[in-house]
C-alpha cells in the first residue's frame, strides 16, 4: 500500500485546464443521463405496466358485463363511467401533479402529504357540490332523475380523486410494492366485485357502479394509511396555494383531453347513426391501446423528470428520452398495422365489417407520434411551472378536433373522426413544442429518426391497401412478429447495452443514437 508524506497530502491537485473540464463536465452528464434513462425505461416502467394492467381488465371485462347487463342497462353504466370521469377532472384539481413536484422540492414528503390532505377537503367539496345539484344537472344531461347509479358515480369519483393524489405520492416515494397493491384494488378488485354484484344480486346498472364505488372507498383507505396525510397548519397556505395554481392550469387540460377524445363518437352519432359508432369505437381502441400506454408512461416518469437538478442533465434526459420514444415507436406502429386485421376480427363480429375499418386503425394509431411530442413538450412546460399553457392549448385542439368532426365526418364517414384524431394532436403538438423551446430549446430529433418516422407512417398507411387473403395474414404475422422482436431487443439494449451486444445491432436498425450512451 502506498504511503504519502505530510507535504503531499497537503498539496493540492494540479487545476485542469479547460478542455479537461468540459470533458469532465460531459462525462458526467453522460453517466447521469445514461442512468436516468435506464430508471424511466426499466424501474418506472413497471409502474406503467401496473397501470396497464386497469386497462387489461377493464377490456376484459367489458364483453362480459355487456352481455351480462344488456344494452340500456350497460348503456347507462358508460353514462355513469362519464359522469365520473368528468368529477375526477374537476375535483381533482389535477394535484396529483402538484403532489410529486411538491415532493421534489425543499418541502419533501411533508409538505407533499399536506398536498394530499388538501386533495382530500376539495374531492369531498366536489361531491357535495354535485351531489347536492344533482337533480338540476342529471335530466340536463339525459340522464333522467338523479338516482342511485348516477349517485354512487359521483361518490366514486371522490374516491377516484382522492386516490389519485395518494398514488402520486406513493409513486414519487417508489413504493413500487404499495402502488401495486393500491393499483390492483381499484382495478381488479373493483371489476371482479362488481360483476358478482351483478351476478349474484341484482342484474342493474346500479349494482355495477355500487361495486366500483366500494372498491375505490377501499383503495382510499388503504392508500391514505400508506400515505399518512398530514394535517394542514396556517402556515402551510403559502404552499398550498402555490401547489394549487400550478396543478389549476392543468384542470382544463383535463376536460378537453376527455372532449377530445369522446367528441367524435358524438358527431358520427348524430351524422350516421349508432352502427357507425360501434365500428368507430371499436377500431378506436383498437388503434388508441398506444396512446393510452404513452400517456400511463408520462405520467409514471415525472416523479424522476422533477428530481433533476442539473439543468444540463435535464435537458438531455429530456431528449433523449424524447428520441428513444419516438424510435419505439417506430416498430410499435408499423406492428400494430401489420397485425390490425387479426386483432380486429378477434374483437368484433363480422356485421361490423373490420376490412373496412384498417385505414381507421393506421391513422388513429399514427396519432401516437404527435401526441409523443405533445407529452415531451409538456414534461418541459411542467417543469416550468407553465401548466396554464398545456391547459389553453389543449381546449384549442379540443375545440379543432370537435370543428373538425362535424366537416369530414359527413363528407368522408368514420374515417375522418380518425383523421381529425390525427389533426388534433399534431396542433396540440405544435402549439405546445413552440413554447417549449422558449423555455429549454432543446435540439431536433435527429435526420435519420425523422426519415424513419416518414416511412413508417408510409408503410403503416400502404398496408391497409394489402388484401386480407390467408397468404398476407401470414406475411402480417410476420412483420408483426418482427417488430415486437426489434421492440424488445430496443428495451433490452438500453436496460443493459453491455449484455446485448446482437440486440443491439438488431435495435440499431431503427434506433436514432448510440444505444451505449443511451
Amino acid at each position: 500500500m502506498p504511503s504519502f508524506t505530510e507535504e503531499e497530502v497537503r498539496r493540492p491537485s494540479p487545476p485542469l485546464d479547460h478542455d479537461q473540464g468540459v470533458q469532465v463536465v460531459a462525462s458526467a452528464v453522460e453517466s447521469e443521463t445514461r442512468d436516468a434513462i435506464r430508471g424511466l425505461f426499466g424501474r418506472d416502467s413497471l409502474y406503467m405496466v401496473l397501470m396497464g394492467v386497469q386497462l387489461a381488465v377493464f377490456a376484459l371485462c367489458v364483453p362480459i358485463t355487456t352481455r351480462v347487463l344488456g344494452p340500456s342497462r350497460f348503456g347507462l353504466v358508460a353514462a355513469a363511467i362519464a359522469v365520473m370521469q368528468i368529477l375526477v377532472a374537476i375535483g381533482s384539481f389535477s394535484l396529483q401533479s402538484a403532489v410529486q413536484r411538491v415532493y421534489a422540492g425543499s418541502g419533501g414528503d411533508h409538505d407533499a402529504r399536506r398536498v394530499v390532505t388538501l386533495a382530500i377537503f376539495l374531492s369531498l367539496g366536489t361531491f357535495a357540490i354535485a351531489d347536492g345539484t344533482g337533480p338540476l344537472w342529471s335530466p340536463m344531461l339525459g340522464l333522467g332523475t338523479y338516482g342511485t347509479t348516477v349517485r354512487y358515480a359521483v361518490a366514486w369519483a371522490a374516491c377516484t380523486a382522492i386516490s389519485n393524489a395518494a398514488l402520486g405520492l406513493i409513486r414519487s416515494r417508489d413504493q413500487l410494492l404499495r402502488f401495486g397493491i393500491v393499483t390492483l384494488l381499484q382495478s381488479v378488485v373493483a371489476e371482479v366485485l362488481s360483476l358478482l354484484l351483478v351476478v349474484l344480486v341484482r342484474r342493474t346498472a346500479s349494482e355495477f357502479v355500487f361495486g366500483e364505488m366500494i372498491a375505490q372507498a377501499a383503495t382510499v383507505a388503504v392508500a391514505l394509511v400508506v400515505v399518512r396525510p398530514a394535517i394542514l397548519r396556517r402556515r402551510d397556505l403559502p404552499m398550498l396555494a402555490k401547489a394549487l395554481r400550478y396543478s389549476a392550469g392543468l384542470v382544463p387540460a383535463a376536460l378537453a383531453a376527455f372532449v377530445l377524445d369522446a367528441s367524435d363518437r358524438l358527431v358520427i352519432r348524430h351524422d350516421l347513426g349508432p352502427a357507425a359508432v360501434a365500428r368507430y369505437a371499436v377500431a378506436y381502441n383498437v388503434a388508441n391501446l398506444t396512446i393510452v400506454l404513452l400517456g400511463v408512461l408520462g405520467t409514471v416518469w415525472m416523479p424522476r423528470i422533477f428530481s433533476l437538478a442539473d439543468e444540463r442533465v435535464r435537458a438531455s434526459v429530456l431528449t433523449t428520452s424524447r428520441d428513444v420514444v419516438y424510435a419505439l415507436l417506430i416498430p410499435a406502429a408499423v406492428g400494430l398495422s401489420a397485425a390490425s386485421p387479426i386483432l380486429l376480427k378477434i374483437w368484433a363480429p363480422p356485421s361490423y365489417r373490420p376490412s373496412g375499418l384498417l385505414l381507421i386503425v393506421s391513422i388513429v394509431s399514427l396519432s401516437a407520434f404527435p401526441y409523443a411530442g405533445v407529452l415531451a413538450a409538456g414534461r418541459i412546460l411542467m417543469l416550468a411551472r407553465s401548466t396554464m399553457t398545456v391547459g389553453v392549448a389543449t381546449v384549442i385542439a379540443a375545440v379543432a378536433n370537435i370543428a373538425l368532426n362535424v366537416q369530414l365526418v359527413p363528407a368522408v364517414g368514420i374515417v375522418g373522426a380518425g383523421a381529425s384524431t390525427f389533426v388534433a394532436y399534431g396542433l396540440l403538438f405544435a402549439l405546445l413544442s413552440s413554447r417549449a423551446r422558449l423555455i429549454t430549446p432543446l435540439p431536433l430529433p435527429p435526420l435519420r429518426l425523422c426519415v424513419k418516422i416518414v416511412a413508417a407512417v408510409a408503410v403503416s398507411l400502404l398496408s391497409t391497401r394489402l388484401p386480407t387473403d390467408p397468404t398476407v395474414t401470414v406475411a402480417r404475422m410476420l412483420v408483426a412478429t418482427a417488430c415486437l422482436i426489434t421492440f424488445i431487443s430496443m428495451i433490452s439494449s438500453l436496460l443493459a447495452p453491455s449484455r446485448y451486444a446482437v440486440v443491439r445491432r438488431i435495435a440499431a436498425f431503427v434506433h436514432p443514437i448510440d444505444m451505449a450512451a443511451a
